[in-house]
C-alpha cells in the first residue's frame, strides 16, 4: 500500500445507498507531496431518490440524470481504492457500505478494502466533554479548520483530509496502527432497484395480472403472448437475482410453446417470494395486485362469470382493503351483477366498463375548466408547464389558492401531463385516489389534466 485515499459519498436513498456523488482525494503516504488526484464526481444512481436524502445534500434526480452511472465510472477510479488505505469519517458504516452495494449491484468484484476511520480516532483522543459530538462538522470547528460545505461529498472528503492530518500530528499517532480491514456485511436484503417504487409496482402488478389470467383456470393465446412482452420489457433487470429468477421461469414456461394454468401458478409463487423481501405497505401492495388482477381478467377483452366469482372471492379474502379505492366500488359492482347467481352479457359489459373506469380514473373523471379564480387547487404529478413551483406561481397569479394536499373542500385537483413513475396505483397517485374517495362521500372535486387548463 502506497497511498491514502480520502473518500466520501452522498447517496440517493437510505435502503440501497445508491451513490449520487463521490469525493475522492488520493495522496502518497509522504505528506509533503500534493494530492495526485482530486475528484468531485456526480453519479446517476439509476435508482429512486428519498426525500429525506435530498433534504440533506440537495442533489435531485434532475441534477444527475445526464451524469454517468457508477458502472461507467468505477473502471476509471478503481485504482484509487486498491493498494491504498481509505480514510473517511464513519467510513465503514456509510461510505464503504455504499460503495460495496454499488459494486455488487453492477456485478463488479469487491476488492479487499483497508481503511482508517477518523471518527474512531477522534473518539479515542478527545474527551467527550470537550466537544458537542464527534461529527465531522463539529470536529472541524473544534480544531478551527476552514469552514466547508457540509454534506457535499467532495467538500467532506477535503475536510476529512485536514482533520486526519490534524489528528495524527496533534496526538502523535502512527496512522498505520489505525488501519482496519473492511469486512463487508451481508447484504441479502439488498437488490438493485428494489427501492424503486416503479419496479415494485411493476412486479406486484405483474403478479396480479397472472392471478387474473389464471382466475378462470384457462390461459388464452393472448395471455400467453403477454409473458413474451413482459420478459422482453424487463430483460434490463435480468442481472438482479430476484428478477432473473422470474425471467428464467418465464423462459422455461415458453420453451415448449404451451402455457398452462399450473405453470402460471408456479410463476406466481416465485414472484411472491420477491414480494416478501421488498419493503411496501400491505395496503399498497394488495392494491397494486388488485390493479393487476383487473388488467389480467380484462386482457382478452371479455369477462366471464367464473372470473367475476373468483375475483369476488379474492376480494373477500382481502377484505382489509375495504375503504381503500378502488376496492369498494368494484366489490359493490360484483355483488350487484352476481346477486342472482349468474352473469348476463349486459352485466359482463358493466363489469368491464367499471374496471376500465377504475384503472383509468383520471381519464374518466377529468373535466375541463376555464378559470381557477377563487378556487382551491391541489397539484399532483409532474408537469409539462414546468416545475410545480412554476405551476403554483401561475395559478396564484390567476387567482387560485394552491393547497399542498387534497381536502374535502378542494375544488380542483390538477394532474400533470407527464407520467409519474412513482405512482403507487399505476396511472394515478394517492391524491387522485383521495379525491375520488372524497367525491364518493359527497365532495365535488374536479379532477383535470394539465392540458385541460394550460393550452399549448
Amino acid at each position: 500500500m502506497d497511498k491514502f485515499t480520502f473518500f466520501d459519498v452522498e447517496y440517493a436513498n437510505s435502503k440501497n445507498k445508491a451513490i449520487c456523488q463521490m469525493g475522492v482525494l488520493c495522496k502518497p503516504f509522504d505528506s509533503s507531496k500534493t494530492y495526485d488526484n482530486e475528484l468531485n464526481i456526480y453519479v446517476n444512481p439509476e435508482d429512486e431518490f428519498d426525500e429525506a436524502c435530498v433534504r440533506v445534500h440537495g442533489i435531485t434526480k434532475g441534477r444527475v440524470k445526464n451524469e454517468p452511472s457508477f458502472a461507467a465510472i468505477w473502471p476509471t477510479i478503481e485504482k484509487y481504492f486498491t493498494n491504498a488505505i481509505i480514510v473517511g469519517h464513519n467510513v465503514a458504516g456509510a461510505d464503504l457500505d455504499a460503495l460495496v452495494k454499488c459494486l455488487r449491484r453492477y456485478n463488479f468484484d469487491v476488492p479487499e478494502f483497508y481503511y482508517i476511520d477518523t471518527y474512531e480516532i477522534a473518539k479515542s483522543c478527545i474527551n467527550r466533554f470537550e466537544v458537542d459530538n464527534y461529527g465531522l462538522s463539529c470536529l472541524c470547528e473544534y480544531f478551527e479548520l476552514d469552514e466547508y460545505n457540509s454534506h457535499d461529498a467532495f467538500a467532506d472528503a477535503c475536510a476529512n483530509a485536514k482533520l486526519f492530518y490534524t489528528l495524527i500530528e496533534k496526538y502523535a499517532i502512527n496512522p498505520l496502527t489505525a488501519v482496519k480491514k473492511y469486512e463487508a456485511h451481508e447484504t441479502r436484503e439488498f437488490s438493485a432497484y428494489i427501492s424503486s417504487p416503479e419496479l415494485r409496482k411493476k412486479v406486484s402488478e405483474f403478479y396480479g395480472i397472472l392471478r387474473g389470467f389464471s382466475i378462470d383456470n384457462e390461459i388464452s393465446e393472448r395471455e400467453a403472448n403477454y409473458l413474451v412482452e413482459w420478459k422482453k420489457e424487463n430483460t434490463k433487470y435480468a442481472d438482479q437475482r430476484e428478477i432473473s429468477e422470474i425471467i428464467e421461469e418465464i423462459e422455461d414456461i415458453l420453451s415448449d410453446g404451451v402455457v398452462t394454468v399450473e405453470e402460471i401458478k408456479d410463476l406466481q409463487r416465485i414472484i411472491s417470494q420477491y414480494l416478501e423481501i421488498v419493503e411496501s405497505s400491505p395496503i399498497t401492495l394488495a392494491t397494486q395486485i388488485l390493479d393487476g388482477i383487473m388488467k389480467g381478467i380484462t386482457h382478452d377483452g371479455m369477462i366471464t362469470e367464473e372470473e367475476c366469482k373468483n375475483l369476488r372471492t379474492w376480494m373477500y379474502d382481502n377484505i382489509y382493503l375495504s375503504g381503500h379505492f378502488p376496492f369498494n366500488r368494484l366489490l359493490d359492482t360484483l355483488n350487484k351483477v352476481l346477486e342472482d347467481g349468474y352473469l348476463t352479457q349486459e352485466e359482463s359489459l358493466e363489469v368491464m366498463s367499471t374496471i376500465e373506469e377504475l384503472l383509468n380514473p383520471i381519464e374518466t373523471t377529468r373535466k375541463q375548466i376555464l378559470s381557477v379564480g377563487g378556487k382551491r387547487v391541489c397539484l399532483s404529478g409532474e408537469f409539462k408547464f414546468g416545475k410545480k413551483t412554476d405551476v403554483e406561481a401561475e395559478l396564484i397569479r390567476q387567482g387560485a389558492l394552491v393547497e399542498p394536499n387534497v381536502k374535502k373542500t378542494t375544488d380542483i385537483l390538477m394532474v400533470g401531463d407527464l407520467e409519474c413513475k412513482s405512482y403507487s396505483n399505476g396511472s394515478y397517485g394517492t391524491k387522485v385516489k383521495k379525491a375520488i374517495e372524497y367525491n364518493g362521500k359527497g365532495s365535488n372535486i374536479l379532477i383535470i389534466k394539465e392540458s385541460d387548463f394550460f393550452s399549448e
